[in-house]
């Protein structure tokens, strides 16, 4: 350690570089390089020790303090240490500068605490740098250093043999921690405080530290800190810096909500995942969602974002059979290109509208077929759409029409398709018989039930294969087509939609719709709306006007 650890070029005042009143030294370890100026400690030369810190572990911190939160990492990292920083936690400039000094001194940094007087005693430190007005009881024989705000940096600047420096805010915000903890990363660079800066209260915006700290990294660990923590983030990077764990802010109850956290998290594993101040609320399927780093079309790791409004809006039908809808009209190509308008207007009112293709995958039949009176369509003969919607940032949804086969039978034959992050499911009741019906003599249904297999089988389809949120259609246009439907099911792997998909006269329509959803206001599920562009009367509704129902439509198609 350089000689300006104490002097600093003589600059440091004698209270600076002065033992604290009752911890007179006995006998102090010399450190690499002896103070120079105004220490009253004693020096002797001890036998060495070996400091080096451990590997970290992937157990999760959380003490419910961040100086209990710091003291349980510095017990698992340091065996010793030969300098050991204790700053103040209430305000985060003196932590920021705290957490600077440790990381180029490459000792832990601490906070007061009951159990700080006994952690100084075990790491047995030949000098320790008290940043901030906090008392603190040290070891016989310890040097104690107080440098001010400013010395702190000045300290860290010469111990990395940089000179390159620059100020923090005078009131600090998400970019005093961000800054600190890539400058302290980098060591190229020492932050500052600003002159004349005095504690304040800061003003963190949980969402910019978020943002700040989810940049590609090159360790081989991530500690997941909460955005509401971020004094805890700076304490831990100074922490983590030892053992080349990085620091990444995130929201506890809404983690796959910041789809920026991939590109800190992907391409790792499990366990190179550690929670640091909180227990861990994200379930293994959110940390390999993350860890994947695929998304959905639109961006994200759900199929409706918190942050951004969204709208599917889709052509329906089967690309084989025009007759069937939209959908088969046209190839793929020409079917995005008539759906630009559409795109366009259903944007009107801000939200991000997703290009969607709802294929009929499996189509009600007249007659028997199979004795299901479906007809299921090879996953094969889809396989132009699918790629052409992956390429172009497309969702894609198979629609099924089963007649006498059950639901779930049905999807398990596409379930290779279903593994793509971008292919979702509907299941469409009007056509699911009981065994002694046929189709256009009596309108399906299906029991709640029944569905719920479908939504515990595709849930977990997607929480096995680390896949994001994927979007599952529920068409409904009369009471009894779904029974019981209070209770279907909710997975978080899924985002469920039941859309009104009746045709028919738009008054007829929008009284369907307010049946259909009144009292719906607190379901997990959200509500879609169907155009046809032949049976509708006496015209198909506009965007402007099929936008404005109430509950708003997130999802829109076509036939």
């Amino acid at each position: 350690m350089r000689s300006v650890v104490c002097s600093l070029l003589t600059a440091l005042t004698l209270a600076a570089c002065s033992t604290l009143v009752g911890e007179t030294p006995v006998e102090t370890r010399a450190p690499p390089s002896p103070p120079t100026s105004t220490s009253t400690s004693t020096t002797t030369t001890t036998e060495e020790r070996d400091c080096t810190p451990l590997p970290t572990g992937a157990t999760p911190v959380a003490t419910g303090s961040v100086a209990g939160d710091v003291l349980a990492l510095s017990r698992e990292i340091f065996p010793c240490a030969h300098q050991v920083v204790v700053a103040g936690e209430t305000d985060l400039t003196e932590m920021a500068l705290g957490a600077q000094l440790a990381a180029a001194l490459g000792g832990p940094l601490l906070h007061p605490g009951p159990e700080l007087s006994a952690e100084l005693q075990r790491l047995a430190p030949l000098t320790v740098y008290v940043v901030g007005g906090v008392d603190v009881t040290t070891p016989q024989g310890t040097q104690v250093l107080r440098p001010s705000w400013a010395q702190a940096a000045s300290m860290a600047e010469e111990e990395l043999g940089v000179t390159n420096d620059f100020s923090l805010p005078v009131v600090p915000d998400a970019s005093t921690v961000v800054e600190t903890i890539a400058a302290l990363t980098a060591r190229d660079r020492v932050a500052a405080p600003a002159p004349g800066a005095t504690p304040q209260t800061p003003a963190v915006d949980p969402a910019a530290l978020i943002r700040g700290l989810a940049v590609p990294i090159g360790s081989d660990f991530v500690w997941l800190v909460p955005a509401t923590q971020p004094g805890l983030a700076l304490s831990a990077a100074a922490m983590g810096h030892a053992v080349g764990a990085s620091v990444v802010a995130y929201e506890p109850g809404d983690i796959l909500g910041h789809p920026e956290l991939g590109a800190a998290l992907s391409g790792r594993t499990p366990s190179a995942i550690r929670y640091v101040g909180a227990e861990p609320p994200a379930s293994p399927w959110e940390i390999e969602v993350l860890l994947r780093g695929v998304q959905v079309p639109g961006g994200g790791y759900r199929v409706f974002p918190a942050t951004t409004p969204r709208r599917y809006v889709a052509l329906y039908g089967n690309p084989h059979t025009p007759a069937l809808g939209a959908l088969g009209e046209q190839g793929p190509a020409d079917s995005l290109t008539r759906m630009q308008p559409l795109l366009t207007e259903y944007g009107s009112d801000g939200s991000q509208v997703i290009p969607t293709f709802e294929i009929i995958a499996s189509v009600a039949s007249a007659g028997p077929t199979d004795g299901d009176y479906s007809e299921e369509w090879d996953p094969a003969a889809f396989e132009e759409w699918i790629r052409f919607a992956g390429d172009n940032g497309l969702y894609v949804v198979l629609d099924l029409q089963p007649g006498r086969e059950d639901f779930l039978t049905q999807a398990r034959q596409y379930e290779e398709l279903l593994r793509l992050p971008y292919v979702g499911l509907a299941l469409d009741p009007e056509w699911r018989l009981l065994p002694d019906q046929v189709h256009l003599r009596q309108v399906g249904h299906v029991q709640a039930a029944e569905v719920n297999t479908v939504v515990d089988w595709l849930a977990d389809l997607v929480r096995d294969n680390g896949l994001p949120q994927k979007l599952l259609l529920v068409h409904q246009f009369k009471f009894s087509m779904i029974a019981d439907r209070e209770a279907l099911k909710q997975r978080p792997e899924l985002q469920m939609v039941i859309q009104m998909d009746g045709q028919g006269p738009i008054p007829t329509k929008d009284e369907t719709y307010a049946v259909l959803t009144a009292g719906t206001d607190e379901a997990h599920w959200r509500w879609g709306w169907k155009n046809f562009y032949d049976e509708d009367s006496p015209e198909t509704a506009s965007p402007a006007y099929t936008i404005n129902r109430s509950p708003i439509p997130v999802y829109v198609s076509y036939q």
